[in-house]
């Protein structure tokens, strides 16, 4: 375990909330800890892990030797020295690092043997996700029989705002429907109901809605939780998609040094391999939010029963759809990283293997690809 330096970074990671990249069980404790539910089903059992900060990590150049074979992004977890006062700093440790067990066990107080083994498989769990995208996160927990309290996947405060404009450009078509005069007060409902279907998901304003789809107030609010998740994911590749040609053709067209024919060859291979796997999570992503889409015409022609049974199944298209998106960010996020404005697009050979390799096999893990065939170059056709 090292010690983290208190810094701005770590203070700023705390007022965000929790992230597609940083799940921040600090704050989720600071205002959810005296609640009943959190109290009864914790994400993890261990004190200090449950109110520790984990984030995705580039891994540094000083910290490969900490492993057998150092992964390019690793799981980090960050124990605050004190949980208010983060500019203290705390301690730190990366999973699957030679000392990670021993320190497991050694912070975890817990005689259970079984509570011990739960908590090391959420963390294992936890590090196998290419992003704490909360609709990703809790249905690859549900999926091994994990079901932490509802708390733990809330958007964050950050990425609810920067939605908002968007989810109310989407249900806007239902409430130009709902006031046949639009105007002011169209535009006004559509920002509150934004608003609400964002923020609370049990509100009184919804109620409308709720009885529209035939929901319990059980199955709605699953209901609204996939919602979300589809809005999530629509607003997040929007983002992403104008982006991804670009990102491939620098991939690649990165100049790599001292290498032979054989190695050459073989790292074009790699490459190649990698845009396609791109190419199929990207077709994955666009044809499940269009199925989203086909659902949401129902409830905007009058059959809301057909929108609704389609949230009601919906979960399960969170994996593939995660992934894909989450692995996309993940790959850009360290291009990125590796290659900021100004730097040479210049690699070592070692380097490059050691990056596409990674990229390749985290892509190839993808559920989208199981079963299916090696990928061509579809992506820039």
């Amino acid at each position: 375990m090292t010690t983290t330096k208190g810094s701005r970074n770590l203070a700023m990671i705390r007022d965000s909330g929790s992230t597609a990249r940083v799940l921040n069980l600090a704050l989720i404790h600071e205002r959810h800890g005296d609640s009943d539910e959190y109290k009864s089903k914790p994400l993890l059992h261990t004190r200090l892990l449950n109110r520790a900060i984990i984030l995705k990590h580039a891994v540094r150049i000083n910290e490969r030797d900490l492993f057998v074979n150092a992964p390019s992004t690793a799981t980090k977890i960050i124990i605050p020295f004190s949980a208010s006062e983060l500019q203290l700093g705390g301690r730190s440790l990366l999973f699957g690092e030679r000392s990670f067990e021993r320190t497991f066990h050694s912070l975890s107080g817990i005689d259970d043997p079984a509570l011990l083994e739960r908590d090391f498989e959420v963390l294992r769990l936890l590090n196998t996700l290419p992003s704490f995208d909360p609709y990703l996160m809790r249905e690859r927990l549900r999926q091994n029989g994990l079901d932490p309290a509802r708390c733990y996947f809330e958007l964050s405060v950050a990425d609810v705002a920067q939605m908002r404009a968007f989810v109310a450009r989407e249900i806007g078509q239902l409430v130009n429907i709902a006031l046949a005069n639009g105007g002011g007060s169209a535009r006004d409902l559509t920002t509150r109901l934004a608003d609400k279907l964002m923020t609370d998901e049990s509100a009184k304003a919804l109620d409308p809605l709720r009885m529209a789809l035939d929901l319990s107030e059980a199955d709605y609010r699953e209901g609204v939780f996939s919602w979300k998740g589809f809005l999530y994911y629509k607003w997040l590749y929007a983002q992403i998609e104008p982006r991804l040609e670009s990102l491939a053709r620098k991939m690649l067209s990165v100049r790599v040094t001292d290498m032979d024919a054989e190695a050459r060859a073989q790292l074009k291979d790699i490459r190649e391999r990698i845009v396609g796997f791109m190419h199929i999570a990207a077709k994955k992503v666009s044809a499940t939010l269009m199925s989203y889409g086909l659902a949401f015409t129902t409830l905007i022609e009058g059959r809301p029963k057909e929108f609704r049974d389609f949230l009601l199944r919906a979960p399960e298209l969170f994996i593939p759809i995660g992934e894909a998106v989450g692995v996309l960010q993940h790959i850009e996020t360290f291009w990125n990283y590796r290659f900021p404005p100004g730097s040479p697009p210049l690699l070592t050979m070692d380097e490059a293997f050691e990056i596409f390799s990674d990229f390749d096999i985290t892509l190839a893990c993808m559920s989208v690809l199981q079963g299916g065939n090696a990928p061509g170059m579809q992506f820039l056709d």
